[in-house]
């Protein structure tokens, strides 16, 4: 009998809970929320310490008891350091909440704000200080209120940021409809709403006009919203047609995307890395971004007089980005390509000012480069880069025709592991490596010449008209230093090369057998080529210095033996040339020819006298001549 009767004394407690919840439904549905709305703003007043008025103030409840605050007719002043105008001008604002419990969290969840007619003024402070800040304007940590969505109408806001030197004006109109599922809109989702922008960053004006929808999201939705339009920063141009998601945190983007500008140097700040002061560049591609990667697919366009083509992407999300690229050009300039590996600028809203202290400038008397070697992006990035040229245009460099590059960057070691050039007809394979783990960088290379036509190369050489055959060549350097000059100062290594099978100008040959009668016979009957049995050298460097093993030509009327010694560190030269005639001489214009000097000023001379002594040598049979086993590397 006891639980009947416990059930039966629940009915009246059954029925007063039913009442109660009744009457709290019809409090809220009935309930005049502007009876409370002259607390509220005397409430805001005091605590802001600036004047607050609203017009008009309704809360309304979902079914799952999500709160929507909706204020009409909002105005409030400005804080005493911000600028001048009102913090907020507003017709209507509402805040759609994700539950009634995310107003009892530290930070409140805001699905959706919606703004109306609205002149809105935000300002934050490098110390963290906000103006939108009423309840408690001294607070100065993170945010209480998280938006995910906005959607704005008629409406302008101006967001100052001193902390990031970031400023912006944004104002949103209604379009002209472009209809759901065209180029770039999202399915179902109607490009409606106009956003012209303006502002400044760390200096860089830029400028803008996109079509969007008429909600945006901000941050943590994944959700896609269309967006057509294009911005300008001085004279770089960028223009997007797809779909983005969550544009606080760049969350996602899939769109095509079309870039151009006078240098990359100028991506910065907005692309936060060290660009290079590149000549002028257009590119197009699909823009794909996540959370993890930012990748530009498919692209094609030109840098300068050069045409490319490929893919890349960097990995975001670890402690060292990874890059990765594969490039491909039917047609590229060589000074296109120089103004990409250019070291002496530093992007920014100045390009070629450095950091720090002024780069080094290379003497005019100098070759090689001083300007230390930027090698900062070697120790925070991994890479893997593929490049193909198959065809150059480079008049400083004859006989240059394609290149081919596989390398791969990791632990601040740059290696590339494939290097094929096409040279004169021949090609140069090599390998290079750079290691930038300690505060000099060391370097590494091999490089080996084969099948290049001597012709090819020399071909704007006058005084090598004439001469032809095939070279071949071995390189092995090792050098450390914060320079390309530094490095080739303390390089030590070998170099051998040799030359079969040729052809050289009578004349020349003459001129070199210093034999005077010849030279002035064959100005007046005509020249011929003559056989060029070989011609062979082979070098060992020493922290910078290299010395002849052996310096070698020999043709079929004159062999010429020499010595020379070449100082990479100082750059200079000095090289002793004895030729042995195999025809008697009418007239010696004298026994050796010195050439001598810097790399940049040579002199030569002609030494009279007894001819020095001189070794004979012969042609080798094969293969590079000194290049024996045991002395093939450094």
């Amino acid at each position: 009998m006891k639980p009947l009767r416990s059930h039966v004394l629940s009915r009246p407690i059954a029925r007063f809970l039913l009442g109660a919840g009744l009457l709290l439904l019809a409090f809220v549905l009935l309930f005049d929320w502007n009876w409370i709305r002259p607390a509220v703003t005397s409430y805001l007043t005091h605590t802001s310490q600036r004047k607050v008025e609203i017009d008009d103030l309704h809360i309304s409840f979902s079914a799952a008891l999500a709160p929507t605050v909706r204020l009409r007719g909002v105005r409030i002043q400005n804080a005493p350091w911000a600028a001048p105008q009102p913090m907020a001008t507003i017709g209507e604002i509402s805040f759609v909440f994700t539950s009634l419990a995310t107003l009892f969290e530290d930070q409140s969840l805001v699905a959706n704000l919606q703004l109306s007619d609205a002149q809105v003024d935000m300002e934050r402070l490098a110390d963290g200080s906000r103006n939108w800040r009423l309840r408690n304007p001294e607070y100065r940590g993170p945010g209480r209120y998280r938006v995910l969505r906005l959607e704005a109408r008629r409406s302008t806001v101006r967001f100052v940021n001193r902390g990031l030197d970031l400023e912006f004006t944004a104002t949103e109109t209604p379009a002209e409809l472009v209809p759901a599922g065209t180029a770039g809109a999202a399915p179902d989702v109607p490009l409606s709403s106009r956003i012209r922008f303006a502002g400044a960053y760390m200096g860089s004006k830029f400028a803008g006009d996109v079509l969007t929808s008429a909600v945006i999201t901000l941050q943590d939705t994944g959700t896609l919203f269309p967006l057509r339009g294009r911005a300008a920063a001085g004279a770089t141009r960028l223009e997007v047609d797809g779909r983005v998601a969550d544009i606080f945190r760049f969350g996602r983007i899939d769109a095509r995307a079309h870039l151009t500008g006078p240098t990359l140097a100028q991506l910065y700040p907005y692309m936060r890395a060290h660009w290079p002061d590149s000549r002028p560049y257009d590119i197009e591609g699909r823009l794909n971004v996540d959370h993890a990667t930012l990748a530009l697919e498919n692209f094609r366009g030109k840098l300068g007089d050069t045409d490319v083509a490929g893919s890349a992407s960097v990995t975001r999300n670890t402690e060292r980005r990874f890059w990765r690229a594969t490039m491909r050009s039917e047609l590229a300039s060589i000074k296109d390509l120089a103004s990409l590996a250019n070291v002496g600028n530093t992007p920014g809203a100045n390009p070629g000012k450095a950091p720090g202290k002024p780069a080094a400038q290379t003497p005019a008397e100098r070759v090689f480069p001083q300007t230390p070697l930027r090698v900062e992006t070697l120790r925070v990035n991994d890479a893997q880069l593929i490049l193909e040229v198959r065809k150059f245009r480079a008049s400083d460099i004859p006989g240059l025709d394609s290149l081919r590059m596989h390398a791969a960057l990791q632990g601040s070691v740059l290696k590339i592991e494939t290097l094929d050039i096409g040279l004169a007809g021949g090609h140069a394979l090599g390998q290079l490596t750079l290691d930038a783990r300690q505060s000099a960088p060391a370097a590494s290379t091999t490089l080996d010449l084969r099948g290049v036509r001597l012709e090819k190369l020399l071909a704007q050489v006058p005084a090598a008209a004439g001469s032809s055959g095939a070279v071949t060549a071995q390189l092995r350097l090792e050098g450390r230093g914060e320079s390309l000059a530094a490095m080739l100062g303390s390089a030590s290594g070998t170099l051998t090369g040799s030359l079969a099978d040729g052809r050289i100008s009578n004349l020349l040959d003459a001129k070199l057998g210093l034999n005077g009668g010849k030279v002035l016979w064959l100005k007046l009957a005509g020249d011929r080529e003559i056989a060029l049995n070989c011609a062979a050298l082979a070098f060992d460097f020493r922290n910078g210095v290299g010395t002849s093993r052996r310096l070698l030509i020999d043709t079929e009327q004159t062999q010429v033996n020499g010595t020379a010694t070449v100082n990479l560190r100082d750059e200079q030269f000095d090289v002793l040339l004895t030729p042995q005639p195999k025809q008697t001489r009418l007239i010696a214009l004298g026994s050796a020819i010195r050439a001598y000097g810097s790399f940049k000023h040579a002199q030569y001379a002609l030494q009279k006298g007894t001819p020095p002594a001189a070794a004979s040598a012969a042609c080798p049979s094969g293969g590079v001549p000194g290049a024996d086993a045991s002395r093939a590397g450094p």
